[in-house]
C-alpha cells in the first residue's frame, strides 16, 4: 500500500494514538486503527491472560471477562433465547426422527422470528414447532401439523394460527402439499403386510388421477389420502372400513365419503381395476364445484319451467281500478250561525251521556262493595279448572291440534319424564316413607313458622297499614323530639 498523496511506502505508526504517517509528506494514512490480532498479558498471579474481547456480528457489546471465581463469559438475553430455542428444536426433532440439517434450518427461522420480535407474548413451544414445520414443508417430509401438536400436547388450532402468522411475518411462501407424500406413511399404519408397496402405488396413481380431474386443489391432503387408500385397499382385496381409515388419517368420515362420491362421477371411476392400472385417460373432468353449481342451476331452471303460468288478475292490469272522476254536485252552503248551534247541541248531548254513564258506574261499584260475598270472590278465582271443563274436541285450529297429544304420545312422554326424573321421584318417595314411619312411632315434626317480613329500618313487626303509621315509624327511628306534636301527626291523614 502506498501513500495516497506522494506514493511513498515509508510509513511510521504511533501505537499510542493509533495513527500511521507518511515519512515523505506527513499525510495521515490510517487513523484509529483497530488491531484484530490476539494479544496476551500477565495477571497478578503470573498467569497469561488474553487481552481484548471477541465481538460477534450479532452482539451489541463485548462480553465482560470474569474473574477467577466467575465464569469466563456471560451470555446476553438474546443468546440465551436462541440457545433455549435450539435445545427445544433439537428435542422435538429427535422425537419426530428428523436430521440435524432440519434442526439448523429451524434455528435460522427461529432467529429470524426473534429479530422480528415474533416471540414476544407467545409460548416458545408454538414458535419452535412452527419453525420446524416450515422446514418440513420445504423438505417435503411426511410430517403433519397434528403430529407436532400430539407430540407437544398442545392445541392444533392455536399451533396452526401461530404457524400462519409466522409465515406472514417472515413473508414465506410455502409450496403446496402433495398428498402422495403421506401415502407410504398411512399405508404402513394400515398393516397391509407384503402388499404395502402395491397398495401404496395404486393409491399414488389414484392421487395423480384426482389431481388431473381437479379434485385435489383446495382440499385437505389427508382427505385425498384417505379416499385413495380406501379404494386401493379394495382393489387389492383388503377390507378396510372407513372407521379404520379415519383413525389413521385423522379426518371425518363425511370428508372421505365426499371424495369417493366425487371420484365416482369421473370417467376413471367407471373403469375396471385392470383398465385403471393400464390405461391413463388424457382428458380431464370439470371441477366438482362447477358440476355442483351447474346441477343447482339446471334444477332451478326446471322448477321454473315446469311451474304453471301466472294468470294476471284484473286488479293487476293498469287502469282497471281508476276511480270515477265525475264531479259531484255542490251541496248548499251552511250558514255559520246554524253550524255553531249544531256544535253546541252535540257537545251538550255528549256531556249529559257521560254524566249518566259515570253515575251508573258509581252505583254498580257501591252495590258490589256492599255485597257480603266479596270475601269469597278471591277464593273462587283461585279454583282450578278440571280437565272435563276444557272442551278440546271442538278445537278447529290446526296449530293447536298439532300441539295436542294422543294417548300413545302421552304415555311415551310420561315414560320419558319418569325416566329423566327418577332420582327426584325416588327421593320424594323415601321422604314420604320416612314421614309415615315417624308418624307410626309417634314422632311428629312441627312445621317451621315463617318469619314475617320486616324492613331493616322499621320499628314495628310488620309493614305499615296506613300512611300515618308509616310517617310515625319514620319519625320514631330517631329519639323523640319535643318539637314534634305526634298527636297532630295522627290527625294529619284523617282529613
Amino acid at each position: 500500500m502506498g501513500c495516497p498523496s506522494c506514493g511513498s511506502t515509508a510509513f511510521e505508526s504511533d501505537v499510542a494514538s493509533g495513527n500511521t504517517y507518511c515519512l515523505e509528506c506527513g499525510v495521515v494514512v490510517e487513523q484509529n486503527a483497530i488491531v484484530s490480532e490476539v494479544t496476551f498479558g500477565e495477571a497478578s498471579s503470573g498467569a497469561a491472560v488474553v487481552q481484548g474481547s471477541l465481538i460477534s456480528h450479532d452482539q451489541t457489546h463485548a462480553r465482560p471477562m470474569g474473574g477467577p471465581f466467575r465464569s469466563q463469559s456471560s451470555l446476553e438475553s438474546r443468546e440465551m433465547t436462541i440457545a433455549n430455542g435450539r435445545r427445544r428444536i433439537s428435542a422435538l426433532a429427535i422425537a419426530l426422527k428428523l436430521n440435524e440439517r432440519h434442526v439448523e434450518a429451524a434455528v435460522r427461522y427461529f432467529t429470524l422470528a426473534i429479530n422480528n420480535n415474533f416471540i414476544k407474548g407467545r409460548r416458545s413451544q408454538y414458535v419452535v414447532a412452527s419453525c420446524l414445520y416450515i422446514v418440513c414443508r420445504y423438505s417435503k417430509t411426511s410430517h403433519m401439523l397434528i403430529d407436532f401438536s400430539d407430540m407437544l400436547q398442545i392445541n392444533v388450532f392455536k399451533l396452526g394460527s401461530t404457524f400462519l402468522k409466522l409465515c406472514r411475518t417472515l413473508e414465506i411462501t410455502l409450496p403446496l402439499l402433495d398428498p402422495s407424500l403421506y401415502i407410504s406413511r398411512f399405508a404402513a399404519l394400515l398393516e397391509f403386510g407384503s402388499e404395502t408397496s402395491r397398495v401404496a402405488n395404486d393409491a399414488i396413481r389414484l392421487v395423480a388421477r384426482m389431481n388431473r380431474d381437479w379434485m385435489q386443489i383446495g382440499r385437505r391432503p389427508a382427505g385425498i389420502c384417505g379416499a385413495c387408500l380406501l379404494i386401493a385397499a379394495r382393489m387389492n382385496n383388503f377390507r378396510r372400513s372407513v372407521r379404520e381409515i379415519v383413525h389413521v388419517v385423522k379426518v371425518a368420515d363425511i370428508t372421505i365419503q365426499k371424495r369417493l362420491d366425487e371420484f365416482r362421477t369421473t370417467e376413471s371411476g367407471d373403469l375396471s381395476i385392470a383398465d385403471f392400472r393400464s390405461i391413463w385417460l388424457e382428458g380431464q373432468c370439470d371441477p366438482p364445484s362447477f358440476a355442483r353449481n351447474q346441477k343447482t342451476y339446471s334444477n332451478s331452471f326446471d322448477a321454473v319451467s315446469s311451474s304453471p303460468p301466472i294468470k294476471e288478475s284484473p286488479s293487476q292490469i293498469e287502469g282497471t281500478n281508476v276511480p270515477n272522476t265525475q264531479p259531484r254536485e255542490a251541496s248548499p252552503a251552511i250558514k255559520s250561525e246554524e253550524l255553531s248551534q249544531k256544535v253546541k247541541m252535540d257537545s251538550q248531548e255528549q256531556r249529559s251521556q257521560l254524566l249518566e254513564e259515570s253515575n251508573n258506574i258509581r252505583k254498580e261499584v257501591s252495590e258490589t262493595l256492599k255485597q257480603e260475598d266479596l270475601k269469597n270472590l278471591s277464593s273462587q278465582m283461585n279454583v282450578k279448572l278440571s280437565e272435563d271443563e276444557i272442551a278440546l274436541a271442538d278445537v278447529d285450529d290446526e296449530e293447536i291440534q298439532e300441539i295436542l297429544l294422543d294417548k300413545d304420545e302421552v304415555e311415551t312422554k310420561t315414560q320419558v319424564w319418569m325416566e329423566l326424573n327418577k332420582e327426584y321421584l325416588a327421593e320424594e318417595e323415601a321422604k314420604n316413607l320416612k314421614i309415615q314411619e315417624d308418624l307410626k312411632k309417634g314422632i311428629v315434626k312441627q312445621p317451621r313458622k315463617r318469619r314475617k317480613y320486616r324492613p331493616k329500618d322499621s320499628t314495628s313487626d310488620g309493614l305499615a297499614n296506613t300512611p300515618a303509621e308509616s310517617a310515625k315509624e319514620m319519625m320514631q327511628q330517631r329519639a323523640f323530639s319535643k318539637k314534634i306534636n305526634y298527636e297532630a301527626l295522627d290527625m294529619l291523614f284523617n282529613e
